[in-house]
Formats: C-alpha cells, sequence, structure tokens
C-alpha cells in the first residue's frame, strides 16, 4: 500500500522550546517513530538529532528527517572513526528534505552520526521482550528494566492478537494509566490496523499528548508527557478498543499490565495481571502481521 502526501509532527523538543511539523508530499513512509535534524543541527551545542536517544521496542521502524536548511547530513551507524562505522545502516548523503529509514529488528544499543559533521550523534536502544495477555501483546523499548535514569524515554507497542484487523482500517483505543491504583491518565488514540505505538516520556510539566509523528495515514507514534511517570510507584497500563472500524465492539477487548518502578533496584517489572488468561512473558523477535 502505497502511503503518499503525508504530515509529519516531530516527536522530540527543538531548540525554540517548542515542537516542529514538517510535511512531506509523494513520498512512501513507513516509518512509525520520526527523529528530526533540525535546522543548525551542525553547530556545536545545538540539537543535532531530535530526540537523540531513544529506546524503543524491535520491529520499529524510524524516519530521520533532515530539516536542517544549506546543510547535507547523515545518519550512519557507529562511531566516528570507528572500524564499524556504517555496517549496520546508513543514509549516504541527505540534502534539506530528505529523509532516511532504518527497522530494527535485533536487540542491542545503536549509536550513529553524521560523517559530515562527526560531532552529531545520537544512540537508539532496541529491545526484543514482549508481554501477551488475553487480547494484546505488548513491548517496550526499556526491556524488562524500566528504569527512566537510564531511558530518558520508551516506547511500547500495544498490538492486538485477539482479532484480525485489516492495515487500513480505523481502531480507536482508550488507554489508561493507574498509580497505585488510582488513575492518573486517560485518553483515546487513533491509528489504523490496529497496531498502536505510544512512547512515555517523563517530565517536570504538565501532562500532555503529541502526535501522531505520522498522521496522514495514522500510524505513527504517539508521545505522553508527564511528571506522573517519574514517581517511585506500582502502574497499570490498560489498553483497551473501543471502536472497530468506528462500531463499538460486540464484546469488550481489553488488558491490563502491570508496571512497577523502582530506583532504588536495578529490575522492575512489566506483566498482565488480567487473572486466568494464560499471559505469559515472551522474549525474541516481534513478529508482525
Amino acid at each position: 500500500m502505497g502511503i503518499t502526501n503525508l504530515t509529519l509532527v516531530v516527536a522530540g523538543l527543538i531548540a525554540s522550546g517548542g515542537f516542529s511539523l514538517v510535511a512531506y508530499g509523494q513520498e512512501e513512509v513507513r516509518g512509525t517513530y520520526v527523529v528530526d535534524i533540525p535546522a543548525g543541527a551542525y553547530q556545536a551545542g545545538a540539537d543535532h538529532y531530535v530526540p537523540a536517544n531513544i529506546a524503543i521496542p524491535a520491529g520499529t521502524t524510524i524516519a530521520w528527517f533532515n530539516d536542517d536548511p544549506n546543510q547535507p547530513h547523515t545518519v550512519t551507524s557507529g562511531l566516528p572513526n570507528s572500524n564499524n562505522s556504517g555496517t549496520e545502516f546508513d543514509s549516504g548523503v541527505m540534502s534539506v528534505g530528505a529523509f532516511f529509514q532504518h527497522t530494527f529488528d535485533d536487540a542491542g544499543e545503536f549509536d550513529y552520526y553524521c560523517t559530515i559533521h562527526p560531532g552529531m550523534m545520537g544512540r537508539v536502544s532496541v529491545s526484543t521482550a514482549m508481554w501477551e495477555g488475553h487480547h494484546f501483546n505488548v513491548g517496550m523499548g526499556a526491556g524488562a528494566s524500566f528504569d527512566f535514569t537510564k531511558n530518558e524515554r520508551s516506547l511500547i507497542f500495544i498490538e492486538p492478537t485477539s482479532l484480525e484487523i485489516p492495515e487500513d482500517e480505523p481502531v480507536t483505543y482508550e488507554l489508561a494509566i493507574m498509580k497505585n491504583g488510582e488513575e492518573v491518565f486517560s485518553d483515546e488514540f487513533r491509528t489504523l490496523g490496529g497496531l498502536l505505538y505510544v512512547e512515555l516520556v517523563p517530565t517536570d510539566g504538565e501532562t500532555r499528548i503529541l502526535g501522531p509523528d505520522v498522521s496522514d495515514p495514522i500510524i505513527g507514534a504517539y508521545h505522553i508527557e508527564g511528571s506522573f511517570l517519574k514517581d517511585n510507584a506500582a502502574y497499570t497500563i490498560r489498553p483497551e478498543i473501543t471502536l472497530l472500524f468506528d462500531q463499538p465492539p460486540e464484546e469488550e477487548i481489553a488488558d491490563e499490565f502491570s508496571i512497577q518502578i523502582v530506583p532504588e533496584f536495578p529490575l522492575s517489572i512489566l506483566v498482565p495481571i488480567a487473572a486466568g488468561i494464560g499471559a505469559s512473558i515472551i522474549a525474541g523477535r516481534r513478529l508482525r502481521k
């Protein structure tokens, strides 16, 4: 299915403290997460790649866009002068308005940089851990160790497993987050094909939602920012499909997943808590339908 006339909303803060809106027409983009190369990225002390350090589940496709006027850039795996530079991925020279995509299927830490401006560097952390509920599979970029002192942000995918959804059909989710049993967040998220990407971003500011990164069609990641995510607490994430093909489903389609953030210890827990559903933890490559 070709994808054209895209509008993309950049996921991270740029130097001005705002958010960048960029339009790219008549190009095929299947990325679900956007990283921006903003104006002035080549300068020392500037924001080079926005966001620069991200944690994603395996199977995520990142699209980098060059929005730096009159400045070519590259997205090249490795570090400057390293022997493995460019062996994982390499965009080649990207002029302003160009983009590059790469799908991360394997777990690991992937540094990258610009060969034209070696001071520009970023990192992608990839986890293959996945948790299985009754209706959904859930993967988290931060993996089993939900530690935001290590990862500034963590992308989650939510994939329906109890029903088949064509990739061009709309689905509306109600996503709720509870902290110590009390609801602290709830909102609707719309996507196509049922696969929902939501990034959790702990901040000191007010709660807000950004995205989706790719909005035409709606296949990109959303971003939830909030200070409540920084607390040491027991959390529950509850995804529920409230509209299927723009109609309420005949039966409830929902699961609950428990998250315990304990900064004092190296590991935390993300497990399905719905009783009697035979939920299990799956470690391995994420399978796309």
